[in-house]
C-alpha cells in the first residue's frame, strides 16, 4: 500500500501533468501579413513646352523663334535686342540620360556664334512620381551647381566649355531652384546664355546641361 505522503505527491504530479497538457492544447501562433508599397521619385522634362531663340534650321513654331540673331546688350545683366542678320543659331536637343524614358537633360548647340551672342532657353518639368521632390541641382558638362548664391543670380555663371583656361559663356538662371513639387506638379526653369569675348574662332560649342531632383525631405542634407 502506498503511503499518504505517495499518494499526495502523485496526486500533485497529476494535477501539474493535466494542467501542462492542458496548456499545450491551447496553445498557438498568431502570424500577421503585412504589405508595404514604396514609392516613386520621378520626374520629367515635358517635351511640349521647350522654347528657345534662334533655332538652327527649324521655321518659326510653338516654342521655337527662328530668324535674326539677338545681342547682349545689357551686359553684364541677362536680356538682349535682336539684330538685323542671321549668323548664328541655337539648337536644343531633350535627352534622357538614364534611360528611365524621361528627359532629364538638355544637350545644347551653338553653332556659328561669336562674342556676345545671346540666346535664351525655358523648360517646364514635371513630376510624374508618387512622392514629392525638390529640384536638387544642375550639372553642366560634368560639374554640379546647387543653390545659386546671390551673386551668381546676378552675374551669372561663367564656363571654360573648351578648356583652354579662358571662360567662353555666361549663364544666368531662372527661378526654381530648389523648388519642391508635389505629384502632377509642374515648374518653369529657364536660363540665357551669352558668348564672350573669349570664345575660339571657328569653334562649335555644345553643352550638356542635366538636372537632379531629390525626394524633399533629403533637400538640406544633401546640399553643399
Amino acid at each position: 500500500m502506498m503511503n499518504t505522503k505517495t499518494i499526495g505527491l502523485l496526486a500533485i504530479f497529476l494535477l501539474a501533468a493535466s494542467i501542462l497538457a492542458a496548456y499545450a492544447m491551447w496553445s498557438e501562433t498568431l502570424k500577421v501579413n503585412a504589405t508595404v508599397r514604396t514609392g516613386e521619385l520621378d520626374w520629367e522634362i515635358v517635351s511640349g513646352p521647350t522654347i528657345w531663340l534662334d533655332a538652327c534650321g527649324l521655321p518659326p513654331g510653338y516654342g521655337v523663334y527662328a530668324g535674326n540673331d539677338w545681342n547682349a546688350s545689357h551686359f553684364p545683366s541677362p536680356g538682349a535686342v535682336q539684330l538685323d542678320k542671321d549668323v548664328g543659331c541655337t539648337n536644343v536637343e531633350l535627352v534622357d540620360t538614364d534611360g528611365d524614358g524621361d528627359y532629364d537633360a538638355l544637350n545644347i548647340t551653338l553653332d556659328n556664334v561669336y562674342p556676345w551672342y545671346y540666346t535664351h532657353i525655358a523648360i517646364k518639368v514635371h513630376n510624374d512620381g508618387t512622392i514629392p521632390l525638390r529640384i536638387w541641382r544642375v550639372i553642366i558638362d560634368g560639374n554640379e551647381y546647387y543653390e545659386l548664391n546671390e551673386q551668381e543670380l546676378q552675374e551669372g555663371v561663367y564656363i571654360d566649355v573648351d578648356g583652354d583656361g579662358y571662360d567662353d559663356l555666361v549663364i544666368w538662371w531662372g527661378d526654381n531652384f530648389g523648388a519642391q513639387l508635389h505629384p502632377c506638379q509642374s515648374a518653369d526653369i529657364s536660363l540665357d546664355i551669352t558668348v564672350l569675348q573669349e570664345a575660339g574662332e571657328d569653334t562649335t560649342y555644345n553643352l550638356l546641361i542635366q538636372f537632379d531632383a531629390i525626394q524633399w525631405n533629403e533637400y538640406e542634407s544633401a546640399t553643399p
